[in-house]
């Protein structure tokens, strides 16, 4: 690529010229040598390193997204549904704004804390962190950070810089579960895969929809799932038992449903006629799967346009009055949920 002291030779002008009208500092430049230079950093393509862009106009066009994400036994963290379309969202709407997108993502918070405060950043958009990390991440940085799914209770108070788009998880656990007690169900267990964050939240909110329907929650009806395979295949094979006793299984993500579904038709029991199945994401896998997934859709792409729109309202300087914003859920009923006789 051509150099600015290569442009500066051509138009008999000097780098410090060429290097101010690149960066729009043309105050004393005349009119007829700026029009010249312009001309010339079109023709041969010059395309001007941001980095030094950056430390020249004394600001940064970067935007890190930071995900704090468990240990995962089959899949990287991109390879789920709910993080690769909330990556894909943010970084179009990055792109879209004139910013530049840096992704980091580790299972250790130090490193997250570490990466936030080593680069130059105008803004962060953190993911999946808990309540505590979030405000912690707040407190270490100077620029705005926006969360997406931080875990934030309803009467929680937000640090000053924080900002955070989610779910009524407990609500939507609950408003599920109360649909399948409705359906004809007694017998409900729940599957996540952690008991923290919005899957234990969900799982909360289930319980609280048992309770209200006088059913009973001292017999087992969570199950958290393990990280190693063996005995995530040891679980899931003492859901065997449940067939034909006219049992629901409520996954707290379709990942879990997809997976459940698998193992239990490998091993002769049939969704939904032995037993039922629902999910929750509406992931774009929840209608193409067999059976069509029952689940609840929540509007990821919708959580990655409106943390990106407070991040950059923030960075413009606008003040930002609604600070926590909930989604609302759908619920989605296809056909791997069969209502007992």
């Amino acid at each position: 690529m051509i150099t600015i002291k290569e442009i500066a030779n051509m138009m008999n002008v000097s780098p410090t010229t060429v290097a101010n009208v690149i960066h729009g500092r043309t105050s004393k430049v005349s009119k007829e040598n700026v029009e010249r230079i312009q001309q010339a950093l079109k023709d041969h393509n010059y395309v001007p390193k941001m980095g030094l862009e950056a430390l020249t106009k004394g600001k940064t066009r970067l935007i890190i997204v930071v995900i704090h994400t468990t240990k995962r036994y089959t899949q990287t963290t991109v390879g789920d549904p709910f993080y690769s379309q909330t990556i894909g969202v943010l970084e179009e709407e990055i792109r879209r704004a004139g910013y530049y997108m840096m992704l980091y993502i580790d299972r250790n918070l130090d490193n997250i804390f570490k990466t936030a405060l080593s680069w130059n950043v105008a803004g962060i958009i953190a993911v999946t962190l808990s309540k505590t990390n979030y405000e912690k991440l707040c407190s270490l940085v100077d620029c705005p950070v926006v969360g997406i799914d931080t875990f934030m209770e309803d009467t929680a108070p937000l640090p000053d810089k924080g900002y955070h788009v989610t779910l009524d998880d407990i609500g939507a656990g609950r408003q599920m579960t109360s649909y399948l007690i409705n359906a004809g169900f007694s017998n409900i267990m729940v599957i996540s895969d952690a008991k923290i964050g919005s899957s234990a939240l969900r799982a909360a909110g289930a319980k609280t929809a048992l309770k209200e329907h006088g059913i009973s929650t001292e017999k087992q009806w969570h199950m958290v799932l393990d990280t190693q395979k063996r005995r995530r295949d040891s679980q899931y094979n003492s859901l065997l038992a449940l067939a034909g006793r006219k049992y629901v299984l409520f996954c707290t993500a379709d990942q879990l449903a997809f997976e459940v579904i698998g193992y239990l038709n490998e091993h002769g029991c049939h969704v939904p006629s032995d037993i039922s199945v629902c999910g929750f994401d509406d992931n774009p896998y929840a209608e193409f799967c067999i059976p069509k997934l029952t689940t609840m859709h929540q509007d990821i792409a919708r959580k990655g346009e409106l943390a990106s729109e407070i991040l950059f309202r923030l960075l413009s300087g606008e003040n930002v009055e609604e600070k926590a914003i909930r989604l609302p859920v759908e619920l989605v009923v296809r056909k791997s949920v069969l209502p007992p006789d």
